[in-house]
């Protein structure tokens, strides 16, 4: 064909074009995040994503099946997994994407639509800075974004992630994006969700960039993920510990198919807040997980 030959192909819906093998990868993605936050899939959902998976189902059908099972069967010990892992999966399934602060509000609105808007807040950001204690900082807490800062602080790592021109994945542009990743992690602005939200976006921008997002890394490292989280983003001067990217890389790149790194929560483990948990810098050192005194 020519440069000035006719154009004989037609425009076709992209949606239904996913292979059998993407199908079952995007819900791996989807029930594995769940673990981020200590949430189990129902064993209903695993009946529902094995038949979308084989074709039995439209995407759209689980997602009606599994809101009429939660509606009739209230199980509230399942219902926020499956309902959110079949978002997740609607999202990975349709790859938008767009490199601004007004997405990341719609992922989160999207994940989140189906559950309790008082506690959920799909799409709003929260109006109060929290803290979460950490296992593997003895029970400090990453210094989240305060809410008067959460605009400022979007617009400013949107318009330096516009600004770069990722090629392939060398260790200065994989270092830069995992930077961009933990900063909005960082900034925390959603009430519930935050690590879910942030995990589809990063794969959603890796599909953008090219490169095919691995369930692996998702579907069985998600605790490993959060922590490393943590670590790219908790800075304690007193005791020696500043931002470390090595974890939140070594995830990525096995994601992207660019290494196969072992991943081990224990390594993620800061030593000196054990060994003296006076050093605990966001929270009371009366709230240290565990004291010397505890180890006798």
């Amino acid at each position: 064909m020519t440069a000035d030959s006719k154009d004989i192909f037609e425009y076709e819906p992209a949606t239904g074009l996913e292979s059998e093998a993407d199908r079952r990868r995007y819900w791996a993605v989807a029930i594995g995040l769940q673990a981020v936050d200590g949430l189990e899939v129902s064993s209903y959902l695993h009946e529902v994503s094995d038949a979308y998976v084989k074709g039995s189902y439209s995407l759209e059908k689980a997602g009606e099946l599994l809101r009429d099972y939660h509606k009739e069967n209230p199980d509230k010990l399942h219902e926020e997994a499956d309902l959110v892992s079949q978002r997740i999966v609607e999202l990975l399934s349709s790859k938008a994407f767009a490199l601004n602060a007004d997405f990341l509000r719609t992922i989160h609105a999207y994940l989140f639509q189906d559950l309790d808007e008082s506690i959920y807040h799909p799409g709003a950001f929260k109006e109060e800075r929290m803290i979460k204690q950490e296992e593997i900082l003895n029970g400090d807490s990453v210094l989240y974004a305060d809410p008067l800062t959460y605009e400022a602080s979007l617009t400013a790592a949107f318009a330096r992630e516009i600004g770069k021109n990722y090629g392939a994945f060398g260790e200065e542009e994989l270092n830069d994006f995992c930077q961009a990743i933990a900063f909005l992690w960082q900034i925390h602005p959603f009430y519930e969700g935050n690590t879910r939200t942030v995990a589809v976006f990063s794969a959603l921008y890796l599909n953008y960039l090219g490169f095919d997002v691995s369930n692996e890394p998702f579907e069985h490292y998600s605790r490993y993920y959060r922590d490393a989280l943590v670590r790219a983003t908790y800075r304690n001067a007193a005791a020696k510990i500043f931002p470390d990217y090595t974890f939140l890389n070594n995830f990525y790149e096995n994601a992207s198919g660019i290494a196969n790194h072992e991943l081990r929560r224990s390594d993620l483990v800061c030593p000196a807040l054990f060994d003296d948990p006076s050093l605990l810098r966001n929270v009371s050192p009366s709230r240290a997980l565990r004291r010397k005194s505890q180890e006798r």
